[in-house]
């Protein structure tokens, strides 16, 4: 399984870009997205993420914690993609 990062490769990132831990925070929409390094669960706790292709369903998700997954789309706007 691969997982690309918005087309950019480890060389590719800035000194501030690496050394931050997000740069950026999009609200994610039902519609494809950059994949991003990690999302923020703003309400909910149920679900549903596309990573790599694939529809995963995530139940007991914690409202205002920050999750570790490369995600391209969700469910819904509760979400917010970190990059």
């Amino acid at each position: 399984m691969s997982i690309a990062f918005s087309g950019k490769g480890v060389q590719d990132y800035s000194v501030n870009e690496s050394v931050s831990p997000y740069t950026k925070a999009v609200v994610s929409t039902t519609a494809d997205m950059d994949a991003c390094r990690a999302i923020y669960v703003k309400s909910g706790a149920a679900h549903t993420l596309t990573i790599d292709g694939v529809d995963v369903a995530f139940t007991g998700m914690l409202p205002g914690t920050i999750y570790p997954i490369c995600a391209t789309k969700c469910s819904t706007a509760n979400v917010i993609f970190l990059y």
